[in-house]
C-alpha cells in the first residue's frame, strides 16, 4: 500500500473507537483512584464479572492503540488525542 489513505477507518469505526477510547480511560481513572485509595495494585482489588486487573490491562492497552492509530493517520479526522479529562 502507498497511500495511507487506502489504510483508513470508515467514519463510523472512528466514532466507535473514540466513543470506547472516552469509556476504557474512565474505566482505568477509576481503577488508578481505586488503587490510589487502597494502597493496592489492580490486582488486589475486589473481583468483578472481570478481574480488575485484567479490565485494567485491556483499557490501557486500549488507549496505546488508539494513540498509534492517531499517529499513524489511520483514523478519520475529527477525533483529538485524549486530554486525560474525565467526564
Amino acid at each position: 500500500m502507498n497511500s495511507k489513505a487506502k489504510r483508513k477507518f470508515r467514519f463510523w469505526d472512528s466514532k466507535a473507537l473514540f466513543q470506547t477510547l472516552e469509556r476504557v480511560s474512565q474505566i482505568k481513572h477509576t481503577i488508578e483512584a481505586r488503587c490510589v485509595e487502597e494502597k493496592v495494585g489492580p490486582d488486589m482489588l475486589p473481583m468483578s464479572i472481570v478481574p480488575s486487573d485484567v479490565l485494567y490491562d485491556i483499557a490501557a492497552c486500549y488507549e496505546a492503540m488508539y494513540d498509534k492509530l492517531l499517529d499513524e493517520e489511520l483514523l478519520v479526522a475529527g477525533y483529538s488525542k485524549q486530554t486525560n479529562t474525565y467526564h
